[in-house]
């Protein structure tokens, strides 16, 4: 079965309305859908993060010629070849037909498109030999226990008026929620963290969520304020510059699990993470990254360190993956579709949520079909 042809698209949604994390403005959903044709009609499809969609769709098409007629189902040199291409010289690629212009300032909408490419070539498994994903790899769970991310900073609402929000998860038969923190003042996200806590109820799981907010001396000072609340893990605590041994301090000054890895690009990255950061959860996305067969081998390296594996984002792909590992411990889901209207709108057919777990079908591949009409209607 040979690859025939790459294609990729861009999707994007304008939000109702503006949320914020501490350091990102949301107004937008955005995936990006890439497919790959083979020469037998199999057709393998991922979906992506929708950052920097110009440029990884370029790199999609180029990598589409470059990696045609190659046997789809030989993941592991298709990888080679895609990451090879982060060190080859200019006269290598001449050589090779490999696209020239890939530099360092497109390493990671390089690295977001091979792991578009992956995650299709590992649909066009599953169809193959029709068996899903998490059977393919060896797992034998059907479902896998799913958190809501939620208690966003929100434009046109009270940034403490978030209980009842995340009380409503609770309602659904979720037992675990994660808030944003690290935007606001320490007190006011100490209020914010409260209130929550009061309204779900001391029974469920609560994570709070920094996105890199803090230095290492602010870390502290804010875990230990948010302590009292029984913060079940403290994710990306750490500015981008310094994440991994500064973590590994962190850890000495609470006994509130540590997590992150959504934001590296490879497992050289998570290895330091894991080795240096004392994190407990690992949250490493294939679908921003790397791709399934990357995952994989962080979460390999993950199991040997005594580490679990969190999912973050893209729960119908990321829950197969997490559902085949014996370290897979949960997927990241969003209910609130004003935030994510793409979860209800995109798909004909994808995993379904009930209880509180990510429930997997036996449909081959990843079990998603895509509604091109959605596509058609927002593509950029």
């Amino acid at each position: 079965m040979k690859i025939q042809k790459i294609q990729a698209y861009a999707v994007s949604i304008p939000l109702e309305t503006t949320y914020w994390v501490s350091n990102e403005i949301i107004d937008r959903c955005s995936q990006i859908i890439v497919q790959v044709l083979t020469d037998e009609g199999v057709t393998g499809v991922a979906t992506l993060h929708g950052r920097s969609m110009p440029t990884v769709l370029q790199v999609v098409e180029q990598l589409s010629g470059y990696l045609a007629g190659m046997d789809a189902l030989a993941h592991e040199a298709i990888w080679a070849k895609v990451f090879g291409l982060t060190t080859i010289s200019p006269d290598a690629a001449r050589a090779s037909g490999a696209p020239s212009y890939l530099g360092a300032d497109k390493r990671p909408a390089l690295l977001a498109a091979m792991a578009g490419i992956d995650i299709a070539l590992w649909d066009i498994k599953g169809k193959a030999v029709s068996l899903p994903v998490w059977r393919l790899l060896g797992g034998d769970r059907t479902s896998i226990r799913a958190y809501v991310t939620g208690g966003y900073y929100q434009v046109d609402r009270d940034l403490f008026d978030i209980g009842p929000e995340m009380a409503g998860y609770v309602s659904q038969g979720f037992n675990g929620v994660k808030m944003k923190v690290g935007g606001l003042s320490l007190p006011a996200d100490v209020a914010r963290v409260k209130a929550v806590r009061d309204a779900v109820g001391p029974s469920t799981m609560l994570m709070v969520d920094a996105n890199c907010a803090y230095t290492l001396e602010q870390a502290i000072e804010a875990i230990r304020a948010f302590e009292p609340y029984d913060v079940y893990w403290f994710e990306e605590p750490l500015h981008w510059y310094d994440s991994v041994r500064a973590m590994g301090k962190l850890a000495q000054y609470t006994h509130v699990a540590l997590a992150s890895g959504e934001s590296e690009q490879h497992s050289w990255a998570c290895r330091d993470l894991i080795d240096l950061g004392a994190i407990r959860y690992m949250e490493f996305d294939a679908t921003r990254s790397g791709g399934v067969t990357e995952w994989l081998r962080v979460a390999a390296y993950a199991q040997l360190h005594g580490v679990s594996m969190a999912t973050h984002h893209d729960p119908h792909i990321h829950g197969h993956l997490a559902a085949a590992v014996p370290n897979g411990a949960c997927v990241e889901v969003f209910l609130d579709e004003k935030r994510d209207p793409l979860w209800k709108m995109l798909f004909r057919e994808r995993a379904q949520l009930r209880d509180g777990q990510l429930h997997l079908s036996d449909l081959p591949g990843f079990g998603f079909d895509i509604d091109w009409d959605v596509v058609k209607r927002f593509h950029i």
